[in-house]
């Protein structure tokens, strides 16, 4: 009787084509953000003069305030010798919001430097002029970031299923298909890249839970202008990390399961494979 010893065989995973895919992909997002942001723009001519989408829409600004409001803000905020200050009325308006009017408060100090002010200041007014010292939510922020992320959602999906191929994959040869070989149908598709993109719709939630924290020390705009007047300066590192920190969460996920050659978790969540075509 034979008694040798199998050796044991390796398993050799298949190719995940990580540099095409990740070539694709980048190729895929050029291309259907452009077609959106070339969508948004010329869908927004068609609202009231000044209305844009949330999220989309410019501040305008006209200098000069009150005379009321003006005095309150240079005795609650002198300035000193070497500084300069320039106060505005900014308003955006936003499909779906309204208008908004806004107070902002610049000062410069010399030299000038042109960039970058010393300190500002905007706050929401009222329909009297007067300052409201409150959070607000950012839902525009929301809104357009997850509506954003839901069209690339979309176009992924539309572009996947039922044997299609988006731009990115046709140039790259590759094709999405089902682990049993068929192709996947629409709803597999858009499950598979609601799935890739969730770290897109964490992040906008994420930035607005942010939005519903207090900004600034105090409900008071008289004590809010003589805390700047003292050279307060508020800090916005919180947001800053949060970027960085979804940044590196999101690349990661995605980067990691095909640089060691498995099957990223949508796929594995969707029964899918990336294969060469």
């Amino acid at each position: 009787m034979d008694t040798t010893q199998q050796m044991p065989q390796s398993i050799a995973l298949p190719s995940r084509y990580f540099w095409r895919r990740l070539a694709a992909f980048a190729v895929d997002i050029v291309i259907f953000q452009g077609a959106i942001l070339i969508a948004v723009h010329y869908i927004s001519t068609a609202f009231p003069a000044g209305y844009h989408f949330p999220g989309w829409a410019p501040m305008e600004c006209t200098d000069g305030v009150p005379d009321q409001l003006a005095k309150r803000i240079d005795a609650g905020w002198p300035l000193k010798a070497n500084e300069f200050r320039t106060n505005k009325i900014c308003e955006v308006r936003q499909f779906g919001f309204g208008k908004q009017r806004y107070l902002q408060i610049i000062i410069l100090i010399e030299p000038w430097d042109y960039v970058t002010p010393a300190q500002e200041l905007t706050v929401p007014l009222d329909a009297d002029d007067n300052p409201v010292i409150k959070i607000i939510p950012a839902y525009p922020g929301l809104i357009s970031g997850t509506a954003n992320t839901m069209l690339i959602v979309l176009a992924f999906a539309s572009f996947s299923a039922n044997g299609r191929r988006t731009f990115g994959k046709a140039v790259f040869f590759l094709r999405v298909q089902s682990a049993d070989g068929e192709n996947p149908d629409f709803g597999t598709a858009f499950k598979r890249e609601i799935l890739k993109f969730s770290p897109c719709l964490l992040f906008s939630a994420g930035l607005f839970a942010i939005s519903v924290l207090p900004v600034y020390p105090g409900q008071d705009f008289d004590t809010l202008l003589a805390g700047f007047s003292k050279g307060f300066i508020p800090s916005y590192d919180g947001t800053n990390g949060f970027y960085v920190v979804w940044t590196i969460a999101a690349v990661t996920g995605w980067l990691l399961p095909l640089i060691r050659r498995r099957q990223t978790f949508y796929d594995r969540l969707c029964a899918c494979k990336v294969v060469s075509a």
